[in-house]
């Protein structure tokens, strides 16, 4: 049955996008399968575990699916490290492998590939939450905090897609730059909206449903930026809207919004708590430190475009740069 949360649930659903601890480098295949696959239930009286946060209704159609899904949850709460991308891309590739088996152990094999087959499953995912959905303030919370865990996996698995067509090692290389550097903006740019979230509605229940929503927009829109760049690379048929500008403009349309929502999000009346005014401190602090990284990702940006691109697809390829910050820019300033 599903349990009416404490105020942990700020600790388990609303995490920084990037956590402390690494995952241990001894994990092996093995192990992610049994802690996955295993053959007993989860824990339901672990606040830590999807099951707890889950329908009885859901639980009973596919806990096997449900069991899937808990081992991606827990470590994007618990385990993912900002600053450890290859670790946390071997732990997604193990976790792919997994995902593959149920769908090879659960439908007829139809040669598509791997992340394909991965996608798929989340998919269905999905859908079997859907089944079940919670309408309520701590409901939405939850159902965005599970779609927060599969985004997470999605992200690394539409990066893993554009490594996989990469055409030398120095490709590669370029490529784990720039999605290096791209978490770190994703990381620094959502501590700015959550504190601007919190200085505006300080203390309403609202705000976690909208920090949440927020986190799910951010992911989407690097999603989106790698899935048209495969699809252009890999000259698949898949057509996409252009909504891009010059990037320069772009750019400094995000600060100018950030720097905007910072200020008009602080409401002088509460600035007797002195917890409230950490927060605007931060957020302006923070300001000058996403400026700077997001420099950093646009120059890894165009070494990443200079490896790829031909000429006729060179322009289009800074408009989706553009279109990522033009998408945070529309992200920070719909707070209000």
């Amino acid at each position: 049955m599903k349990r009416f949360p404490f105020l942990l649930i700020s600790l388990i659903l609303l995490c920084n996008l990037g956590c402390n601890n690494s995952k241990s480098d001894t994990t092996d295949d093995t192990e992610m399968e049994d802690s996955i696959m295993g053959d007993s239930l989860i824990d339901d009286d672990n606040t830590e575990s999807l099951e707890f946060w889950t329908a009885d209704t859901i639980i009973k159609i596919n806990p096997r699916l449900v069991r899937l899904m808990d081992s991606l949850y827990q470590y994007t709460r618990n385990e993912i490290s900002l600053n450890d991308v290859r670790n946390n891309r071997k732990w997604m590739q193990e976790y792919r492998t997994q995902l593959c088996n149920y769908y090879i152990e659960t439908r007829r094999p139809d040669g598509i590939s791997d992340f394909a087959m991965a996608d798929s499953i989340i998919a269905e995912a999905n859908a079997l939450w859907e089944l079940d959905k919670d309408e309520s303030t701590m409901g939405t919370i939850v159902s965005d905090g599970i779609e927060y865990t599969r985004l997470i996996f999605e992200q690394f698995n539409e990066y893993e897609k554009l490594n996989s067509i990469c055409k030398s090692e120095e490709q590669r290389e370029i490529l784990l730059s720039e999605f290096t550097e791209w978490l770190e903006v994703e990381n620094l740019f959502y501590k700015i909206f959550a504190n601007c979230v919190d200085l505006y509605f300080w203390g309403g229940s609202i705000s976690g449903v909208v920090r949440t929503s927020g986190a799910l927009r951010i992911l989407k829109a690097h999603i989106d930026l790698y899935k048209k760049e495969y699809a252009i690379i890999s000259d698949s048929e898949n057509q996409w809207e252009d909504n891009g500008t010059f990037l320069r403009p772009a750019h400094n349309l995000l600060i100018i919004c950030c720097k905007q929502a910072v200020d008009e999000c602080y409401c002088p009346g509460d600035a007797n708590s002195f917890r409230y005014c950490l927060l605007y401190i931060e957020a302006k602090l923070l300001l000058n430190e996403l400026d700077k990284q997001i420099d950093t990702w646009c120059k890894s940006r165009q070494v990443w475009e200079n490896t790829v691109c031909t000429d006729w697809s060179r322009p289009e390829y800074a408009r989706h740069t553009s279109e990522v910050l033009i998408k945070l820019a529309n992200i920070i300033s719909s707070i209000q």
